[in-house]
């Protein structure tokens, strides 16, 4: 049984199995299952059996408009597709942009493909490949799957968003998953996506693109939430 302690302070939060615990209480949580996910695979005659694919903790903390969720994506495969999450965009916030989040690994490798769409339904890309410690920044209007690349490790992601927004599927839904799938081959295009631009960043990068300096994300929203006023108002970056 997995068992990782993430923090001491400013309380205990560890995994144990696949369980979120907060200072020695398991955390509730909701679940993502294969059958859920098949509409966005790239083959979904080869997800195999159904079961959970991951697990969600919402609101482990909050600091009001924001709060603080952890995300467990074990290893498995989809076929010849890695484990992912189904993929969405996020509601307007203010003046045609998006509400922006912020994602840190705990453990485990993630990749990030990002995707903002153009008025004449092309795509631009991002991807963004991380690892235990790694900040990632989701700009404004970009879309975004997270994929765990690993059969071995589990991933265990923290993210920071407004507690204003809401998730948006349906151009996911549609296209039958994001604009790439990531396979044991690496990145396959999704043929129902028209891809302008693909750009493979590193997270210091996004966040330094963006003129952000973002430290510890448990950190920065429970000492320094003043500093995470953009993803509520994504106008002052």
């Amino acid at each position: 049984m997995i068992n990782l302690i993430f923090y001491e302070s400013p309380f205990k939060l560890d995994l144990i199995g696949r369980i979120i615990h907060k200072d020695g209480e398991p955390l509730e949580y909701s679940t993502r299952m294969v059958s859920q996910l098949l509409e966005v695979l790239m083959d979904p005659k080869k997800a195999g059996p159904d079961g959970i694919a991951y697990y969600m903790f919402r609101e482990v903390y909050k600091s009001e408009p924001l709060r603080y969720d952890i995300t467990v994506v074990p290893p498995r495969m989809f076929g010849e597709e890695y484990v992912k999450t189904y993929g969405h965009y996020h509601t307007e916030a203010k003046e045609g942009l998006t509400y922006p989040e912020l994602y840190q690994i705990l453990n485990g490798e993630a990749v990030f493909i990002m995707q903002t769409l153009h008025k004449d339904d092309s795509m631009d890309c991002i991807i963004t490949k991380c690892k235990k410690g790694d900040i990632v920044f989701i700009p404004p209007n970009y879309g975004h799957v997270m994929v765990n690349p690993s059969l071995s490790s589990t991933l265990v992601s923290a993210n920071i968003v407004s507690n204003s927004f809401n998730s948006d599927y349906t151009e996911y839904k549609a296209n039958h998953g994001g604009a790439y799938y990531y396979t044991k081959d690496g990145l396959s295009q999704n043929l129902n996506c028209i891809i302008r631009k693909t750009e493979n960043l590193f997270p210091e990068e996004l966040l330094s693109r963006n003129r952000l300096m973002i430290g510890d994300l448990l950190e920065e929203i429970t000492e320094r939430p003043d500093k995470l006023k953009f993803l509520e108002d994504p106008t002052l970056i």
